[in-house]
């Protein structure tokens, strides 16, 4: 597998979790060739619309132009990191990179005191959630209503990793499995480094899908630990947001 098909299996794992979240949060996005888009208020750190190809960006502008028209929202992820938004009023939020982890490399040890479980309940995707919210990266959405609907741990496709010492909630991650990888994603703690979780995070969602490869995408601090934990960096990607958000 090439690396434009790793990127490619990233950017579609990250198109099924938008679709999933959208699902649960009643505002289900639309699927077209060069652009996946929401034209409506998206739930909290994701973008109205996400770039599927390289080679049409016409098409995309144009859709993007038409969300800016619209006001509900402006969020492009631009996967390839290959257009330029500011024309438009749109100033880049953040620069990341797509990663990916092949299913037959070895899990990596897990040394620290972090230990993973599978949130199975209503109540504990809550405490799941109150921890997510409690990292700075995520404290815009603590005034806000549920962000991970109960409705989500219906689905089989959907893994919340809640992260634990001596009892404490700790540490998030989560996991959704699409058709041809698993995206791992929400890696986050309040108390520990991005290189004390991914190991754990890895070797958890090898057990629970070990066939599939694990893709996402990270930056700064956690995308070195993801390569430290067996991922390879593939392509550069930015999120761009309204200049006034």
């Amino acid at each position: 597998m090439n690396t434009r098909e790793k990127v490619e299996l990233a950017i579609e794992s990250n198109v099924h979790w938008y679709d999933a979240m959208c699902e649960a949060h009643g505002v289900p996005g639309e699927h077209h060739r060069a652009y996946w888009v929401n034209r409506r208020r998206m739930p909290p750190y994701m973008s109205n619309l996400i770039t599927l190809t390289d080679d049409d960006e016409a098409t995309q502008v144009q859709a993007i132009r038409g969300l800016i028209a619209g006001g509900a929202g402006s969020g492009v992820k631009d996967s390839f990191r290959c257009l330029s938004l500011a024309p438009l009023g749109l100033q880049v939020l953040f620069h990341a990179t797509w990663i990916f982890r092949a299913p037959g490399r070895p899990t990596p040890p897990a040394h620290t005191d972090v230990r993973w479980t599978v949130v199975a309940t209503p109540a504990e995707l809550q405490t799941w959630e109150r921890t997510w919210r409690g990292v700075s990266d995520n404290e815009e959405a603590r005034p806000l209503d549920s962000v991970f609907r109960p409705s989500l741990l219906e689905r089989g496709d959907f893994h919340f990793l809640l992260g634990s010492c001596d009892g404490e909630p700790v540490a998030t991650a989560a996991l959704n499995r699409s058709a041809r990888a698993v995206g791992l994603s929400n890696v986050f703690s309040a108390t520990r480094e991005p290189a004390q979780l991914f190991p754990g995070c890895v070797r958890a969602a090898r057990a629970l899908v070990p066939d599939l490869p694990l893709v996402g995408y990270e930056r700064d601090a956690h995308l070195l630990a993801a390569v430290e934990s067996g991922f390879e960096a593939l392509h550069d990607l930015s999120v761009w947001v309204g200049a006034a958000t």
